[in-house]
């Protein structure tokens, strides 16, 4: 057994290669060769009949049975004259056999004897000469020639006969071939055109229909797998190109639909462009046109550069300015602030939607890639504009939806966070707190006297010191702390991560600085104090809210006090069981 699966895997060493040899071949050749196949063997079979159908035609015009029925004849002739017969009949109708005879004996020279002595003994003999004696002697010759062409006529008609069984079998031969080589022609064109095709179709059908995350995660597994390199392979592995590609990019469409934020897109725009599509250095620049800003979201490469021109004025980009693709590969220098212009090309793609530029991705090419890898380079290019077109709505809808919750979350007079923000946010910052067993300063903040600014100037007036309360508050706390509107002209301070006493400091900073600051309405300069209460979470207490309960407590206090004052909580301010 061991000895045989050497013998096989010998065998299988050594037609492997000619056997992939030829399904590599065109699928012309390879049909070709197939249909050249049946033919040549069917023309050789029709061949061989028609030779054996002419050599038994052949062998049948040989068989002498004329010549043995002239011998049959003359020993008729010779057994019914008797010497009292008429002897010249006999004469001559020996002679006209005889002569008949003649004219074979170059065929059958084995008769030349028989011939000759007949020929003698006739010659010899008058008409009236045919005594018993002679006609015996021609009974004699003609007997042998007549057993001569018998046995000659059994010889060819028993050729004829295995000829005839051999055509039987051959029949057999012959329907057994054309089956097998219809069956072979029918299962090679089932595997090599119509199941691979059958397959291209159901791929196809796959993908044009509706699917989950989890289908299109394994769509890997409807690959096709076809390892000849005919037309049909070329055409398969553009199937799986195509399959690959959507699965890719439908994956990462939800993917991103699902990101939480517009910095997460970005964020994985710029992932898949550096490793599933493979470009190296590139720059994801975001547009605001409300604000005509653009900002640098996303860079590949930490060393890579970009002109703060565009920066400080996005119009400079001529990609945002134009909507259009703009590249030095096709017009150089044609981007005046691009800064690699001797190592590098530039290829800018807009990111366009509803006929505003909305983003703009600057890819970098190495000059010599682009000579020794053009085709390569055309197709990372286009596969790129394939993942940033998916990407372009979803960064729109979220921009638009984060604008939305901005707009929720943000007071309209000041621009600070309101209470809906604080409420949605304020557990997770506690939780930072106490996972980093840090303090949160909770700072209470009221305009002094502030309705008797809306009762003397107005309104107007009113909402400027709001305004600008808002702006000194902010402008001096740190970035990581944060500012809410509380309600009214009272703002609350949540002050991240700040050592145990050290929130007083900030407050006492917070009153110097709006007490000195000079308010500027269309009436003329005014003054006003604020009255500051202050509380610390989690060493006042375990629960945020009553820690800003208490700040608010505070508050009231430095207002008993005479305003104008920061006040920190004490237990004894508060004497309910509830806050």
């Amino acid at each position: 057994m061991k000895f045989l699966q050497e013998k096989f895997t010998e065998l299988k060493t050594k037609f492997y290669p000619w056997v992939r040899w030829f399904l590599n071949l065109s699928l012309y050749w390879k049909v070709g060769f197939i249909i050249g196949s049946c033919f040549f063997i069917n023309f050789f079979i029709a061949l061989y009949f028609y030779l054996l159908f002419y050599h038994v035609v052949n062998l049948q015009t040989k068989i002498p049975y004329n010549y043995e029925l002239l011998t049959s004849k003359a020993l008729t002739y010779l057994e019914k004259k008797k010497p009292s017969s008429n002897p010249y009949n006999l004469k001559v109708n020996l002679e006209k056999i005889l002569h008949e005879l003649e004219g074979v004996k170059e065929k059958y020279p084995q008769i030349t004897p028989q011939v000759e002595k007949i020929e003698k003994i006739i010659s010899q003999t008058s008409s009236y000469q045919y005594n018993t004696k002679t006609i015996k002697l021609l009974e004699k010759q003609f007997l042998e020639l007549n057993k001569f062409f018998s046995n000659e006529r059994n010889i060819l008609e028993n050729k004829i006969k295995k000829y005839k069984e051999i055509s039987k079998y051959f029949q057999i031969v012959l329907i057994l071939t054309m089956l097998a080589f219809l069956i072979w022609g029918t299962w090679s064109f089932y595997y090599m055109v119509k199941k691979p095709l059958d397959s291209i179709v159901e791929r196809l059908d796959f993908l044009t229909e509706e699917k989950g995350e989890g289908e299109l995660k394994s769509l890997k597994a409807c690959i096709l797998e076809y390892s000849a390199k005919d037309e049909i392979g070329k055409v398969i592995n553009k199937v799986n190109e195509i399959l690959t590609e959507s699965n890719a990019i439908r994956l990462f469409k939800r993917t991103i639909e699902n990101d939480e934020s517009v910095e997460m897109v970005y964020e994985r725009l710029g992932y898949y462009l550096q490793h599933m599509v493979g470009i190296g250095s590139f720059i994801i620049f975001e547009v605001s046109n409300s604000q005509n800003t653009m900002q640098a979201v996303y860079v590949s490469d930490p060393n890579l550069d970009y002109s703060s021109e565009i920066i400080l004025n996005p119009d400079k980009c001529r990609a945002k300015r134009t909507g259009q693709i703009v590249t030095s590969i096709n017009i150089p220098n044609i981007c005046k602030v691009f800064p690699f212009k001797t190592t590098k090309e530039h290829y800018c793609i807009p990111m366009m939607y509803g006929g505003k530029c909305i983003g703009v991705i600057g890819i970098y090419l190495p000059k010599e890639e682009l000579f020794n890898k053009s085709e390569i380079i055309k197709k990372k290019l286009k596969k790129a504009h394939t993942f940033i077109k998916e990407t372009i709505p979803v960064i729109e809808a979220k921009r638009y939806a984060e604008a939305l919750k901005e707009q929720t979350f943000r007071d309209a007079l000041t621009g600070l966070y309101n209470r809906h923000f604080l409420e949605a946010t304020l557990d997770k910052l506690v939780a930072q707190i106490l996972r980093r067993e840090s303090i949160l300063g909770v700072l209470m903040c009221d305009l002094d006297y502030f309705k008797s600014i809306n009762d003397k100037y107005g309104h107007d007036a009113g909402d400027i010191v709001l305004k600008e309360t808002a702006k000194l508050l902010v402008s001096n706390v740190r970035k990581s702390d944060l500012v809410v509107r509380f309600g009214g002209e009272e703002f609350l301070i949540l002050l991240v991560d700040v050592k145990k006493g050290e929130s007083m400091r900030v407050a006492d900073k917070l009153r110097s600085i709006i007490e000195t600051h000079e308010f500027k309405i269309p009436q003329g300069g005014i003054k006003r104090t604020i009255s500051i209460g202050v509380s610390e979470f989690p060493i006042d207490t375990g629960a945020i809210w009553e820690a800003i309960k208490f700040a608010d407590v505070a508050l009231y206090k430095a207002k008993e006090l005479g305003r104008n004052k920061v006040v920190r909580f004490k237990r004894e301010f508060w004497t309910e069981e509830n806050y």
